[in-house]
C-alpha cells in the first residue's frame, strides 16, 4: 500500500512543474481555458465524495456518524482558509512606507509557504484515501490532481511576477510540492496503527472536498457571466469529471 501511496504523492508533485506549460504557451492564453479545468475538477470532486468515499465510511459506521464528520471537516477547512486568508492580509498590511515593494516581494514567499502546507494536507488526504481501500485511493489521486494542475499554474505565475527567474520558480515550486510525500508517508504510519479512526478520516476528507468544490471550483465558474453556450461547455465538462471517476472505480473493483 505505502508504494501506490508514494507513486501517487510523487505525481502529484510533479504537477508543480505544469509552469512549464506557461512558458510555451502564457498565461492569457491559458487562463481562457482555465475555466474548463475547473469544471473538470468540480465534477471528480463531488464523483468522489458521492460514489466513494460516502460508500465507504458508511460501511465503517453509521450514516449520522458520517455527516458529522463531513460536517466538521468543512467547518476546520472553512476556517484554516480563512486564516490563510488572514495572514496575507495581515502581511499585506504590514509597514507603511514600501509596503508595495515589500508586498511584490514577499506574495511569492507567501504562496510557497501556503503551498507547502496545502500539498502537505493533500499528502494526508491521499494516504488516508488509500488507507481504506485501493479503489478509493486511485480515483481520490484523480481528482486532486485535476484540482492541482490549474492551481499549480497560477502559482507559477506568482512567482514569476515576484521576481522569481523561470527555472527558480520551477525549481522552488517543485521542492515546495514535496511536501505531499512527507504528508503521505507520517500518515500513513499513523493511520496503519489506529483503524478506528479511518471513518472519521474519510468523513474529513469529503468534508475537504466539499469545502473545495463549494467554495473554491463553483464559485469560480459563477464569477462571471457567461453565455449559455459556456455554461453548457461547463456542465459537460462537469459530467465528465464524474463519469471519469465513475468509470475509474467500476474498472477497479472489476
Amino acid at each position: 500500500m505505502l508504494s501506490y501511496i508514494i507513486l501517487a504523492t510523487v505525481l502529484e508533485s510533479l504537477v508543480s512543474l505544469t509552469g512549464i506549460f506557461l512558458i510555451f504557451l502564457g498565461y492569457e492564453k491559458f487562463k481562457k481555458h482555465l475555466s474548463k479545468f475547473l469544471s473538470f475538477a468540480a465534477g471528480t470532486f463531488l464523483a468522489v465524495i458521492f460514489f466513494e468515499i460516502l460508500p465507504e465510511a458508511v460501511e465503517k459506521t453509521s450514516m449520522e456518524n458520517v455527516s458529522i464528520y463531513i460536517l466538521v471537516g468543512f467547518l476546520f477547512f472553512f476556517l484554516f482558509s480563512r486564516f490563510l486568508h488572514w495572514y496575507h492580509h495581515h502581511e499585506e498590511d504590514d509597514g507603511c512606507c514600501e509596503k508595495e515593494e515589500k508586498n511584490f516581494k514577499s506574495a511569492g514567499y507567501l504562496v510557497l509557504a501556503g503551498d507547502f502546507i496545502h500539498n502537505f494536507i493533500d499528502g494526508i488526504i491521499i494516504a488516508l484515501a488509500f488507507s481504506s481501500g485501493i479503489e478509493i485511493g486511485i480515483v481520490t489521486t484523480v481528482a486532486v490532481l485535476a484540482h492541482e494542475f490549474p492551481q499549480e499554474a497560477s502559482d507559477f505565475f506568482v512567482l514569476v511576477n515576484s521576481g522569481f527567474s523561470t527555472s527558480k520558480a520551477l525549481l522552488t515550486n517543485f521542492l515546495v510540492s514535496l511536501s505531499t510525500i512527507l504528508g503521505a508517508v507520517l500518515t500513513f504510519f499513523a493511520v496503519s496503527q489506529v483503524e478506528k479512526i479511518i471513518a472519521p478520516a474519510l468523513g474529513i476528507v469529503a468534508g475537504n472536498f466539499l469545502y473545495i468544490a463549494m467554495s473554491d471550483l463553483i464559485p469560480e465558474l459563477n464569477s462571471k457571466r457567461r453565455k449559455t453556450g459556456d455554461t453548457a461547455k461547463q456542465f459537460v465538462l462537469i459530467v465528465l469529471g464524474v463519469l471519469t471517476i465513475f468509470i475509474i472505480g467500476t474498472f477497479i473493483s472489476e
